[in-house]
């Protein structure tokens, strides 16, 4: 008998972390890269960098970085989010490259155009 309920304890045991295995994948795929095909170029804004900065993965500080954008370059703001944070995020193109991504709108002066959420 005691062996039947040591053999439940380690198969329920097994049966939770195994189950928490899939909610680390699930939660590390809601974080990959942003693929350019997923947005449409639904604005006019362009702007430059205040400064230099990481254009990130996602829409927050602490997300990967895509590349380091020297100030005062151009980007094309294709639209925004407002993050978890309640922060307000661009997504868009560097000028003059095809490297695509995030930069906080406090990093960008706006010069043209208007911005649509995404």
């Amino acid at each position: 008998m005691q062996l039947r309920k040591k053999a439940a304890a380690v198969l329920a045991a097994a049966t939770l972390f195994s189950g928490l295995g899939v909610l680390t994948a699930s939660t590390a795929s809601a974080a990959q890269p942003c693929d350019p095909t997923q947005f449409v170029n639904n604005s006019s804004a362009y702007g430059k960098l205040k400064g230099t900065y990481n254009l990130k993965y996602s829409p927050a500080s602490e997300c990967g970085n895509v590349a380091s954008v020297p100030s005062g370059k151009g980007f094309y703001v294709w639209c925004y989010v407002k993050n978890y944070y309640g922060n307000k995020w661009f997504y868009g193109r560097v000028e003059g490259t095809s490297t695509y991504g995030w930069l906080s709108a406090d990093n960008v002066a706006v010069e043209r155009g208007s911005q649509y959420p995404c």
